[in-house]
Formats: structure tokens, sequence, C-alpha cells
């Protein structure tokens, strides 16, 4: 008993087997296109993300420097405050006192006028 070999439809055994394994594979050929389309759209997606986390990490690590400086001063003011008034006399303190109350009380009504202007007014100056 000898085997005959299977037949697939794309070696022949009918037309209408063949058509149909033609058009099978047309639409496997499509899906594939459609399919390797969404994975090149999800590569550039992902490349895209990857880019913006590598530029959000940059702005953090500048953010954290810039903290790191500014603390760093505000350290250093903190220790020169405390040195000058452990060294400083009295009567150095109330006009230091009043020089700043002063400066605030002049930015207040400074501002206050600037505020109170109407805005027609200010540009006919």
């Amino acid at each position: 008993m000898s085997r005959r070999p299977i037949r697939t439809p794309l070696e022949g055994g009918g037309g209408a087997g063949q058509s149909e394994a033609f058009e099978l594979e047309e639409q496997n050929d499509h899906r594939l296109e459609g399919l390797s389309a969404k994975v090149s759209a999800l590569h550039n997606v992902s490349i895209n993300i990857h880019d913006e986390v590598d530029s959000q990490n940059r702005l953090l690590d500048g953010s954290a420097e810039t903290f790191s400086r500014f603390g760093t001063m505000l350290d250093r003011t903190r220790h020169r405050l405390t040195h000058t008034m452990a060294t400083a006399n009295s009567r150095f303190l109330c006009y230091l006192t009043l020089a700043l109350l002063l400066g605030v009380l002049g930015l207040y009504f400074i501002g206050r006028i600037l505020l109170s202007r109407p805005s027609g007014e200010a540009e006919s100056s």
C-alpha cells in the first residue's frame, strides 16, 4: 500500500480550493501589513515616550540643582543674619527694623497707587 501525499490547495486539485487558498493568503498578507504598520506606530510612540522621559529627567535634574543652590544660599544668609544679630548692638537693630518697616510700607503705598489708577490714565501719560 502506497501512501498518497497530502495535497495542499496550492498544489492543485480543484479550482475552488485554489481560489479560496489564494483569497486566504491575500487576507493574511493584508492583515500582516496592517499589523506591521501598527507595530511601527507603536515603536514610534515608544521612542517618543523615551525621548520625553529623558527630557523630563533633565528638567528635574536642573530643578534639583537649582533648589540645592538656593538651599545653600539660604543657609549662608541665615548664618550671616544669626552672626549679625549676635554681634550687633540694639541701636543698629532698631534702625534696621525701622528701615525694613518703611521699605515695606513704601512698597505697599506705591503698589496701591499704581493699582488704583484707571488704565486709560496710565496710557495717556
